[in-house]
């Protein structure tokens, strides 16, 4: 179930419970606009469905969560980041050595961004308190094509006590353009006017000793890169074109490794573009 982009009645109709209780009919009308063609008597059904598995509680036509089941979610999907945290299976990067490393391929920029999240939550997980995530992006071209995954990235960290430092390497308008996405302080973005490293392709994420490398497909690369070079402005149609290119079949290549001086050297070039106290 995706509660984040809704595709069925019921999983819009928690997505609008999620900041509180909402009236029934204020339901009816955003799921209506949202879901043009849908009838009244289609979201009172879910309604009624959902009241009946103790998911919503439904009272003079208040609709809220069921505590109990909000609970009881929370708790499974806590034990899962749990197993999943712990899980010593083969192939798993989280009981990696130091200078030790796995390497995934993946088809798509949009397989490899679903994993790469994935991993980079997991990692979090290993950071000292206050440590911060360091980034390296020829262009953090993902908060224009998945902007709502992004910025839930961003302020997952922040709520996690680590600070979140990008660094692209040029200063298009484009690359401006996501400046806002930043506060400056537990987030920061930082524009470089020549790239550290040849390949346009290269990205980099750093979390202690752990180190996220990934190499997207070279056409892919180079579609960003002309969008970057010839954009001057923000509209639909250029925020259509990121996501056409996210979709984009390629070979994807990423290296999960442990490599202490390696994060370190890392580390020390990057973290001098950003405002940091010593300690």
């Amino acid at each position: 179930m995706s509660i984040v982009k809704p595709k069925r009645i019921e999983e819009s109709i928690l997505h609008h419970l999620k900041n509180g209780s909402v009236s029934a009919l204020k339901i009816v009308e955003k799921i209506k606009i949202e879901r043009p063609g849908t009838t009244k008597q289609a979201v009172y059904a879910a309604l009624r469905g959902l009241k009946q598995e103790e998911v919503i509680l439904m009272v003079k036509g208040i609709v809220s969560l069921n505590v109990i089941w909000v609970n009881q979610m929370a708790s499974y999907f806590e034990k899962v980041k749990t197993s999943y945290s712990q899980d010593d299976t083969q192939g798993n990067f989280l009981g990696l050595e130091d200078k030790e490393k796995i390497q995934y391929s993946f088809r798509d920029a949009h397989r490899t961004d679903v994993f790469w999240t994935h991993a980079y939550f997991l990692l979090l997980e290993t950071l000292d308190p206050g440590e911060p995530v360091f980034l390296y992006n020829p262009h953090e071209w993902f908060l224009l094509a998945r902007a709502e995954n992004e910025k839930m990235v961003i302020s997952s960290t922040i709520q996690a006590g680590h600070s979140f430092l990008m660094t692209a390497e040029s200063n298009t308008f484009l690359d401006k353009q996501v400046g806002t996405y930043f506060d400056g302080d537990m987030s920061q973005y930082n524009m470089l006017r020549s790239p550290l490293y040849k390949e346009n392709n290269y990205y980099i994420n750093i979390f202690g000793d752990f180190i996220i490398e990934v190499w997207l497909d070279k056409e892919v690369a180079r579609k960003v890169e002309e969008l970057y070079q010839t954009t001057s402005e923000w509209d639909d149609s250029i925020a259509g074109t990121f996501k056409q290119i996210l979709a984009s079949s390629g070979r994807m290549k990423m290296v999960i490794s442990r490599n202490q001086k390696k994060a370190l050297r890392i580390k020390r070039t990057l973290r001098k573009g950003f405002a940091l106290s010593k300690n």
